[in-house]
């Protein structure tokens, strides 16, 4: 509809009979009070918008042009929200569509000019903006045009920049936490490495393994808290996507029985395990046996006396896995709150050795992720259970194959005097770490910290290294997979390779698989590099 103003002043007001009510004529006089007080008013109207919105002014070949503050931030033009610009500055290079778009609300009445009541303009935007422009009119003549944005386009168009938005931070906090999880890991690999070789050093020393017995669990208290926070950070980014598959929950409540059984034994519980029939469910293995790994590691922490049940029922054509205990309970109060960050009834004191506060946080964020809903009842004094309900599906999970029973060098410890070790890390202290450990078993080394000293440090060898020992990040955009591919091709030879990584993104996995590599993810054991090192010569042995 066309905004009118009447007539105020009939006498006093000239009426210029000889203007031209043409689009190429201006249909008003600028001075005439009329034409001013109309579009000031529109000035307003279009400032004080709550979508994106414009005023032309004149005709359209001259047209000054004013944005609302909305539509100058889509157009990345903040000045035209406070100053008239000309419609070819502004869209330079859609003006002359969106002038021919405006003309006919410039027609003139009285020589059979049909008026609409409005037309549609499309911005050049992402997405396109569509505006709804209504002519200004004074004495049925066009001052000017108000245009402003449909309620459906001004929808679409901040949904999209919205999920652009949310697209954008979501990269760049999965760039974040790629590089904090590599960086924050780093220091923590060398002080466990050089904590390592300070153990072997001292060795005899009882005072001396006592300190270094406190430090390595401040250092285990510290990796725990860091890898919490880390794994929280990362499922709030929304990163992780779970592996779906049919999973055989019968296999996995067994295993995880059998993992923290010897756990239980020792604060002298008895844990049980009820499950009936054959239950499959589709969901990540991995994921969910984290969510029912965090409760056991829960129920046996907060249990001083009686025991704890790992039971599987199906109820409603769902599973549902259950935790018992007969630990402390919580107060009815307290049954939402224990699952936020850094809670915890029973340790004021903030005692790492008992916990950090973090399980059921991230119990919860996983339960979320795997659409697997976390219930609990409890009472206090007489302990809690925690369920997790999962999918009911028909078939067979694939079970996996049980590993290959242990071979003689395997059980005893291969010694590793003699093997070749190629070592790249561009982090100094990490690189002086594992030299440090490779020369306490009598491995031979050459090490580097970029792709050039790798050249130059297997320039010397006589023949190719026994193993590849290397970072995945590396200076610029050199992979750990860049080295590996670049010696293997110069020794024409598939050189066993284990990849070290403070990340965990799934594409870098497949990218080791493929190659044939193994995987240690820092802050690493130095006894989990000896065992895969002893691995690849025994694998080596039996060729």
């Amino acid at each position: 509809m066309a905004i009118s103003l009447q007539t105020l002043h009939e006498t006093g007001l000239p009426r210029d009979t000889n203007t031209m009510h043409r689009p190429s004529a201006t249909p008003m006089s600028p001075t005439d009070l009329r034409f001013c007080e109309c579009l000031d008013n529109a000035r307003r109207v279009c400032a004080a918008g709550t979508v994106p919105a414009m005023l032309v002014v004149g005709s359209p070949e001259t047209a000054a042009v004013r944005c609302n503050e909305m539509l100058a931030a889509l157009l990345n033009r903040p000045r035209a929200a406070n100053r008239d610009e000309s419609g070819s500055a502004l869209f330079p290079d859609a003006w002359r569509a969106l002038a021919e778009a405006l003309y006919p609300l410039y027609g003139d009445p009285g020589v059979g000019d049909v008026i609409p009541d409005s037309v549609l303009l499309t911005l050049p935007v992402s997405p396109p903006l569509i505006l709804r422009a209504v002519p200004l009119l004074v004495d049925g003549r066009a001052v000017g045009v108000l245009a402003s944005a449909t309620l459906d386009g001004a929808i679409a168009s901040m949904t999209e920049t919205m999920r652009a938005e949310v697209d954008r931070t979501t990269a760049a906090r999965s760039r974040f936490l790629a590089s904090a999880s590599h960086d924050l890991r780093q220091p923590f690999q060398a002080m466990r490495l050089f904590l390592d070789a300070l153990t072997t050093q001292v060795e005899g020393n009882a005072r001396a393994m006592r300190t270094a017995g406190m430090l390595a669990n401040a250092m285990t208290a510290g990796e725990r808290l860091l890898n919490a926070l880390l794994d929280i950070s990362t499922l709030d980014a929304g990163t992780v996507e779970p592996d779906l598959q049919p999973v055989s929950l019968n296999g996995l409540l067994q295993s995880l029985a059998d993992e923290f059984r010897p756990q239980a034994e020792e604060k002298g519980l008895r844990l049980r395990v009820h499950v009936t029939g054959q239950a499959v469910t589709r969901s990540d293995p991995v994921l969910l046996g984290r969510i029912v790994r965090n409760l056991l590691a829960n129920a046996i922490r907060y249990t001083q006396q009686g025991g704890i049940v790992l039971g599987l029922r199906r109820r409603r054509g769902r599973w549902r896995i259950e935790v018992w205990d007969t630990g402390f309970g919580i107060p009815q109060d307290k049954l939402d709150v224990i699952f936020d960050e850094f809670h915890q009834l029973t340790n004021p004191s903030r005692d790492p050795t008992r916990g950090l506060g973090l399980g059921l946080a991230i119990v919860r964020r996983l339960s979320l992720l795997l659409n697997a809903p976390i219930d609990v009842q409890s009472r206090s004094g007489r302990g809690s259970v925690f369920a997790v309900t999962v999918e009911q599906i028909e078939g067979e999970a694939v079970e996996e194959a049980p590993p290959p029973p242990a071979t003689a060098g395997e059980a005893a410890g291969l010694p590793l005097e003699g093997m070749r070790v190629l070592v790249v890390d561009d982090d100094n202290m990490v690189l002086s770490g594992l030299l440090l450990t490779l020369e306490s078993w009598g491995c031979a080394f050459v090490s580097a910290s970029n792709m050039r000293e790798v050249f130059a440090a297997v320039d010397g060898l006589e023949g190719p290294p026994d193993a590849i020992l290397t970072d995945l990040r590396l200076p610029g955009k050199v992979s750990g997979f860049d080295v590996i591919d670049r010696v293997r091709k110069l020794f024409k030879t598939n050189i066993p390779a284990v990849v070290l990584t403070g990340e965990t993104a799934p594409e870098s996995l497949l990218e080791g698989q493929r190659r044939g590599c193994a995987f240690l993810h820092k802050p690493l054991h130095p006894g989990d590099l000896r065992r895969v090192l002893e691995e690849v010569r025994s694998e080596a042995a039996a060729q």
